[in-house]
């Protein structure tokens, strides 16, 4: 399981603060991802 925190400066994984859920998701899985869709919050293709 992967948690990452939403503040009002972006978001936090880890004690490390990403700009934007893409930044995070890009960090943790080692390759450009989109936030949303990595997460699980957008269907694939939409």
């Amino acid at each position: 399981m992967v948690e990452v925190v939403v503040e009002a400066e972006g978001f936090r994984f880890e004690d490390k603060m990403f700009r934007s859920l893409s930044a995070a998701a890009t960090a943790i899985a080692g390759s450009r991802w989109n936030g949303p869709r990595f997460f699980g919050l957008r269907q694939s293709g939409r």
